[in-house]
């Protein structure tokens, strides 16, 4: 069951050690390299699609996290609406 963290018990007292959560950073930074790799490869008229892609994709897997379920479509509209791009 995942939790919000305010329902954690060490909630607001969270500890960690640089150890435990090492192997974690070092996936994310190489994930974030790849997708800059990509980004760096892609016509500039790509960039800013490929972006809001991404953007749509963290968005609904995030507020799966949170309950919500929201249809792509929802998502890109507002992603879209509020960075100010034409639909």
């Amino acid at each position: 069951m995942v939790r919000y963290n305010w329902e954690q018990k060490d909630w607001p007292n969270f500890t960690y050690t640089t150890t435990s959560i090492m192997p974690t950073l070092l996936h994310i930074l190489r994930n974030e390299g790849k997708y800059d790799a990509l980004l760096a490869t892609l016509p500039q008229n790509l960039k800013a699609d490929t972006v809001i892609d991404l953007m749509v994709v963290e968005a609904i897997k995030s507020s799966e996290i949170e309950g919500e379920f929201f249809s792509r479509e929802v998502v890109l509209s507002a992603i879209k609406k509020n960075l100010g791009v034409q639909q």
